[in-house]
Order: structure tokens, then sequence, then C-alpha cells
């Protein structure tokens, strides 16, 4: 037997039965790569989560990688970290891949032994193609201009067209129970819905025709998309978007894989200050979810922590009159929340840290939309700004309030380590908005800029000016 048949045989008898073990096996080959390493990584939930799989060694030229245990099948992608690159690729049970890539771009360059993935780059080029008319919406929302659901749609409506002219194309080549079939399908009733608030049946048949249980669906990009387009059709009030959460927590089989991360997107989405009343709809989904609920999915320390701020909400939710706030300001002198609120109609109690960004941004936002709602409403609205920082420096603190020309009807006040007041508005976190009016109750709790002007027209309307 010569040398050649020798290796042949050896190869069979030592690799081939690691191959057949494995789940999945993935073979890649590199040449004149501009990066060293990348990382095979699974999609979970939406495009920021994943899986880490294995590190590849670009420099070496060749590289496997073997999963021993079965997956449930969903989209990967190979991350290259010095040239921030992304190729997205689908891997089922028991798959055999063998890509190659070379030069920089990865995805022109870019082989592979599977009809189904060769299509899936194919399709990530035209999406590549098309990203200029993401581009230019991010240009016009960045310069002030605003869409609403439909006008969206409209904007986007030649990308999208294209897009699923080349998802259908595809999924005829795939068999419906496979991960890019359903990842295809899902963007598809993505692209089609458009999010109205008095559509109700489109609400009802959008959320139905998507199954969020499905074990592949949870390793895809999309879950995340689905809830947050579902829960677009409902009005940012709490009593609406909590039948929402409702429906989405009851379609949910709570032994899924699915359900804490749905849970954990649900709790940020509630926090949300754009929500009328948030603090409301916060304070029922923990009670109905975590203290009530029969589904233990919960670290124990985690579920300790939401029940704690559970009761710091319903402190507040229960406390009608603002608690006062003495403390001094820029110049050392003590200022009274509630004798300062007596000379305005409504008062803003705020919450920053001069060093926060989002205090950069929302501070100065909602400094001009008190303004246009003063002239708007005949109104006159005290700012009772409070310093988070309980080792802020002067100058720092000084320069943040000039800088953003907060003085007129101001008041700047520092917390320190004042931490009574701190648990009383629950201000953990930066910026914090509350609105009193000028005896002192509570009108709007953990507010924002877009719903200030709405509690505002609602509390006049029902005939409570101050």
């Amino acid at each position: 037997m010569n040398c050649k048949r020798i290796s042949i045989l050896l190869f069979v008898i030592i690799f081939l039965p690691k191959i057949i073990n494995a789940q999945f096996y993935l073979k890649l080959k590199s040449t004149n790569t501009i990066d060293s390493i990348a990382y095979l990584r699974a999609v979970i939930f939406d495009d920021k989560n994943f899986i880490p799989k294995d590190t590849l060694e670009l420099y070496k030229g060749m590289n496997v990688v073997k999963n021993i245990k079965p997956i449930v099948g969903g989209i990967y992608f190979l991350y290259f970290p010095k040239s921030k690159q992304k190729v997205y690729l689908t891997i089922e049970n028991k798959d055999s891949l063998l890509i190659s890539i070379s030069d920089s771009i990865y995805l022109n360059s870019i082989h592979i032994n599977s009809s189904k993935n060769d299509s899936f780059f194919v399709y990530q080029r035209l999406e590549k193609h098309l990203s200029n008319i993401d581009s230019l919406y991010e240009s016009q929302v960045r310069q002030g201009r605003k869409f609403n659901q439909t006008q969206k749609a409209v904007f986007f409506q030649s990308k999208n067209l294209q897009l699923a002219t080349a998802r259908n194309r595809i999924m005829k080549i795939l068999k419906p129970e496979s991960a890019l079939y359903l990842h295809f399908d899902v963007l598809n009733k993505l692209d089609a819905s458009v999010p109205n608030k008095k559509n109700y049946s489109g609400r009802i048949n959008f959320f139905k025709s998507i199954d969020i249980n499905a074990p592949k669906l949870l390793f895809t990009p999309n879950i995340k998309q689905v809830l947050s387009e579902y829960l677009s059709y409902y009005p940012l009030q709490a009593d609406s978007i909590k039948k929402g959460v409702d429906t989405i927590m009851l379609k949910l089989d709570c032994k899924s894989k699915s359900y804490p991360y749905t849970f954990d997107y649900l709790v940020k989405l509630l926090k949300n200050r754009d929500i009328q009343n948030n603090t409301f709809a916060y304070a029922y989904f923990i009670n109905k979810y975590v203290k009530v609920n029969k589904c233990k999915f919960l670290d124990p320390k985690i579920e300790k922590q939401l029940l704690e701020e559970l009761e710091k909400v319903n402190e507040i939710q229960q406390r009608d009159s603002s608690v006062n706030i003495i403390l001094k300001d820029t110049a050392g002198i003590e200022q009274n929340l509630h004798e300062f609120s007596k000379k305005f109609d409504y008062t803003l109690i705020t919450f920053f840290d001069p060093n926060c960004e989002h205090c950069k941004a929302e501070l100065p936002k909602m400094d001009t939309m008190i303004n246009i709602i003063e002239k708007q409403l005949v109104l006159n609205i005290g700012k009772f700004t409070v310093c988070n920082d309980m080792v802020i420096q002067s100058d720092v603190w000084k320069s943040f309030i000039n800088d953003y020309h907060l003085n007129r009807n101001y008041v700047h006040v520092h917390l320190g380590n004042n931490n009574e007041i701190r648990k009383a508005y629950d201000a953990y976190s930066n910026p914090i908005f509350y609105l009193i009016d000028n005896d002192g109750r509570l009108i709007g709790k953990k507010i924002s800029v877009n719903t200030l002007r709405k509690i505002l027209v609602s509390n006049i309307q029902s005939g409570k000016k101050a």
C-alpha cells in the first residue's frame, strides 16, 4: 500500500468519526485577510445579543469548528473585530459547512458549499447595496424631520419591496421548517406591517401570524422587532400599553427559552418615560409577573431587587403630594421646593448628573419644550433642578448650567448624600422628571419631553389648572 493511500485511510479512521459525531461542522479557509481573528457567534433574540461559539485564528489559514451538542438551528454570524465586518449564515443541526474568505471585503469574496447560505450572502449584498436609504432616513431624522408610521413605510417602500422579492425567491428553495425560512418569513411580515393605533384588527392579525414560542425564532434577530412592532399599535399610555404587554405574556410559554428575554425587554420598555403614567404600568407588570406569577424563572437576587423596586414605585404611586426638597443652591443659599412652586402654575422637578450624556441632550430639549408650552398654553412653569451627583465639583456643575443656558425660572440645588430625598423620588438614574402644581401635588411622575405637554393639556382640560 503506497503512502498516499495510507494517508487517506488514516484521515478516514481519525477524522471521519469526528465529523459524523459533530452536530454541526464548519471549516473556514482564509487567505490575505486584514483581520487576524474572527468570532463565530449565534444570534439570540435581537441583533445585539449573541452566544459565543468559537474564535477562529485566520492567520493559520484553516480553522475547524465542531459543535458536539445538538443545536436548535438558527442565524449565526462571523464577526471580524479589526474591520468591524459581520457576515451572517444559517446553521442547522448536522450541517457540514466549508467556507473560504479572502481580501478585505469578506461578504464579496465568501464562498460556501451550501446553496441556502450562498443565497443568504447574495441577499446580504443586496441589503448592503440598499443601506444608503437607511443613511438618508437617519440624516433626515437628525435634521429634525418627523415621520409617523405611515410616512416611514412610504419612505422605505422601494427598499422593502426589493428585499421582500429577494427573500421570496430564496424561500422557494428552503424547507419551511428551516431557520432561514422562518427568519425571512418574519421579515416579510414586519415589512408588510404598518402600525396604526386605530387598526385593531391589523394589530391582532399581525401578532397572531407569528409564533413567538417557536424555538428557532429565538435564534434569529427578530423577536425584539416583533414585540416592538406589535406594541407600536398601542397608544403610549399606561392603561393601553399594559393590555399589549398582557397579550404578549399570556401567549408566551413560561418554560420557553424566549420567556426571560421577553420579560427583560418589557421591563426596560415599561420604564420608558414616553409612556404616560409609566410608573403605574411598570408597577402593574412587576406585581403581576414577578410578585404574583407562578412562573419562577428569575434569579432570586434579581427577583428580590425587582420586588424592592416595586415597593418604591408603589410608594410614589400612592403619594399625591410631593416630598419637600430643602437643599442649598450654587451660591450656598437654602432653597425650598414647596415655597418655590407657589410662584408658578406648575414646577418641573429634575434630577440630573452634569456628566450624564442623556442629561446633556434631554435637559436642553425639556427647557425648549417648556418655553413652547408656556406660550401655547399661557402658563408660567418653574424648574427646580437637583444635581444628583454626590461629589460633583462646583465649577463642573455651574458650567453645565451656563453652557446649556438653564437660567430662566430655575433654581439649581445639590442633592449630595441626602438619600432620603433620592429614595422618595426613586432618583437612582438620570435624568428623571416630575411635575407638580403650585400646591405641591404630583401631576406627572417620571415623565419625558414628549409626555409633558400631554399631561398639562389633560390637566387643564379636566379643570385642574393651578
